[in-house]
């Protein structure tokens, strides 16, 4: 499966209250629930002639949900704010620039329903703007047009792509190692996520291992963005159920996992990654600086520390 086909949108689940399709990004159909409302910017250049050229995308910051999937900027609504409020606001916090509110062309609205969230996504076309360009968040932005080379593409993000190629005519590929688009308008779903037997937070225990040694590194968990986040950047990343967020291992430490293999086991509820534990050899995966969180053994019927600090987590980790 190509990084294309994992993040493509799987199927249309339901319906919104206002008769809206509602999209499921992994083929799971879910009841009713409330919406988020989000301001989603298309900046786009044209030339003397007012023909469209290239749009903006943007990647998605460290810490936030699908981190590093490229996206169209926006974010939520504010309380009281209108679409274009909103997305004057967003885009001026998460990339330094101004609009008005006549720059912003209302242009098509979608419903998504991630496993975290549903969002009604309100589209607007914005072709002018002013002050230059600042990534405040951490994120990378890209110049893009069809087919876009950037990836892996947030679920969201598809259909503006399909709508485009409408528009301009364009009856390739929507993305680098995709397909074009196909009458139904998606890819077949995520059979291999749904085959998880899922716990009732959502969340399936995960077992890194290292390559090579064998060595059991650790033990978290994980829920389906987390997986599908771990498969498209091909490092592992977990979900803190301390902290309530994603966990790209290593994004503080730089003992990333890259992950080399992904196995389930027989009563599908327990996952095995294999690693290289990369930052530092030996590698280290535990955050007291030892190269396994697996560093006390029962000897005498007490708990005995057998594996050294391999380095001093207080250089390592933010107080």
């Amino acid at each position: 499966m190509t990084v294309p086909e994992l993040v493509a949108v799987t199927a249309v689940a339901a319906v919104a209250a206002d008769s809206t399709p509602v999209t499921s990004v992994d083929g799971i159909p879910r009841p009713q629930r409330p919406e988020t409302d989000v301001a989603v910017g298309v900046l786009i250049e044209r030339d003397a002639a007012g023909r469209e050229g290239r749009f903006l995308l943007t990647s998605r910051p460290e810490g936030k949900v699908y981190a590093g999937y490229w996206e169209f900027p926006g974010g939520k609504f504010e309380p009281g704010e209108t679409v274009a409020l909103a997305l004057a606001r967003e885009l001026h916090e998460e990339l330094g620039i101004r609009i008005g509110i006549a720059d912003v062309h209302p242009w098509q609205q979608e419903v998504f329903d991630y496993p975290h969230a549903r969002v009604r996504l309100h589209f607007c076309k914005v072709y002018a703007w002013t002050g230059d360009f600042e990534m405040k968040e951490g994120q990378q932005m890209a110049w893009a047009d069809l087919p876009v080379t950037v990836a892996p593409v947030l679920p969201g993000t598809l259909p503006v792509l399909r709508w485009f190629a409408a528009e301009r005519g364009h009856t390739g590929p929507l993305h680098s190692g995709g397909r074009a688009a196909n009458p139904a308008g998606y890819t077949p779903p995520m059979d291999w996520i749904a085959d998880i037997q899922w716990d009732a937070n959502g969340l399936v225990p995960v077992i890194a291992q290292e390559a090579g040694s064998g060595d059991v590194l650790m033990f978290a968990f994980m829920n389906r963005d987390a997986l599908a986040a771990t498969v498209a950047r091909g490092q592992a990343v977990y979900w803190s159920r301390s902290r309530g967020k994603l966990w790209h291992k290593g994004e503080e430490s730089g003992h990333f996992q890259q992950v080399h293999d992904i196995r389930i086991d027989c009563d599908a509820d327990v996952l095995l990654l294999t690693v290289t534990q990369l930052g530092h050899a030996p590698g280290i995966a535990c955050h007291t600086g030892r190269h396994s969180c697996f560093f006390r053994s029962l000897q005498d019927q007490q708990w005995q520390t057998v594996a050294p600090v391999l380095q001093d987590p207080s250089l390592v980790y933010k107080k």
